[in-house]
């Protein structure tokens, strides 16, 4: 943890300029030692830390929801691109949290939209429906929750603010008879403007052998749990082909 305050502290407020029109995300599971050790120590002069109330790295919680016909995760599965994700995220340290729904389009863009809450994570009430009926393409009454995570997540943004990304660490996943921590691995996801060139961060992960990869928490989390009637050989091959490139990397 020492090597966050090797980095300069920014407010949210702050970084208000990084947004991007036509933003591409790509995501880099890698070693949790590689990040901690390598990669982190040599691009704490190019980027600023996101800092919260004196916080650096910071914990979430997120249940997610689908319906009784894992209509949300069968479209991931199956590759559609027009596909959705319904919410309920806690920043833990602050104590908010928001309903969110995240549609990425048949664009390839990623769309989120979200609510503060005031209601426990695990139910979705009537006064909520209103909300996503704009949003998702089923019925809202029709959404259980299926599956919750937690993790830790230190958020960088590049100096000259064309690059924001997060580091998702300490991932686990809980549903009603399964647990599945993750602790030996992180998620890094870059966003930033379609066709900019390689960052230092971008650069630093290629150097220890890291590469894109796409990772849903969410469709991970349920496969990783062992639920049942769920379609999952692709994901099940997504799994060890990532297991294989963590045991490869440096």
């Amino acid at each position: 943890m020492d090597v966050l305050k090797r980095f300069t502290a920014v407010s949210l407020a702050d970084i208000g300029k990084a947004n991007f029109m036509n933003r591409v995300d790509t995501k880099f599971p890698l070693r949790a030692e590689v990040l901690w050790q390598n990669v982190l120590p040599e691009i704490a002069d190019y980027y600023y830390i996101v800092e919260i109330s004196g916080l650096r790295y910071m914990e979430y919680r997120t249940v997610y929801f689908d319906t009784l016909d894992n209509m949300f995760y069968t479209t991931h599965h199956n590759g559609k691109l027009d596909r959705y994700k319904v919410r309920k995220r806690m920043y833990v340290d602050t104590g908010t949290a928001f309903l969110e729904v995240k549609h990425k389009t048949n664009k390839g863009k990623t769309k989120k939209k979200r609510i503060e809450i005031q209601s426990p994570l695990e139910v979705i009430l009537p006064e909520e429906f209103d909300f996503l009926a704009k949003h998702i393409p089923c019925n809202p009454e029709d959404l259980r929750p299926v599956i919750e995570n937690h993790f830790h997540r230190i958020t960088l943004v590049k100096k000259d603010l064309t690059e924001r990304c997060t580091i998702d660490c300490e991932l686990g996943f809980q549903d009603k008879e399964h647990g599945h921590e993750t602790d030996h691995f992180a998620v890094v996801e870059l966003k930033h403007e379609a066709g900019a060139p390689h960052s230092p961060l971008h650069k630093t992960l290629y150097k220890y052998g890291v590469h894109q990869s796409g990772f849903s928490k969410y469709c991970m989390g349920r496969v990783l749990n062992g639920q049942n009637n769920l379609k999952t050989n692709l994901f099940r091959v997504k799994i060890r082909m990532l297991q294989k490139r963590l045991d490869n990397a440096l």
